[in-house]
């Protein structure tokens, strides 16, 4: 029961995953670094990767088979 939200279906294949673990990876290590030196413009530019990574979660190719709302059709 601990489980109980979690999708049984097969995730959908994202083709982003790889680059938007690398931005998280980038932009942790510039915010931390940026923080330890204490330079306020390497932290922007960590912020800048974050959000771009948050950004690219919202990018969807629909399949040829997907209706309007990205639905896939059996």
């Amino acid at each position: 029961m601990l489980f109980i939200f979690a999708s049984r279906s097969r995730p959908r294949e994202d083709r982003y995953l790889h680059l938007r673990v690398a931005l998280l990876c980038v932009g942790a290590a510039l915010g931390l670094t940026g923080m330890l030196l204490d330079i306020a413009w390497l932290i922007w530019i960590a912020l800048a990767a974050l959000l771009a990574g948050l950004a690219l979660r919202h990018l969807r190719v629909r399949g040829q088979g997907a209706d309007d709302e990205g639905i896939e059709q059996l």
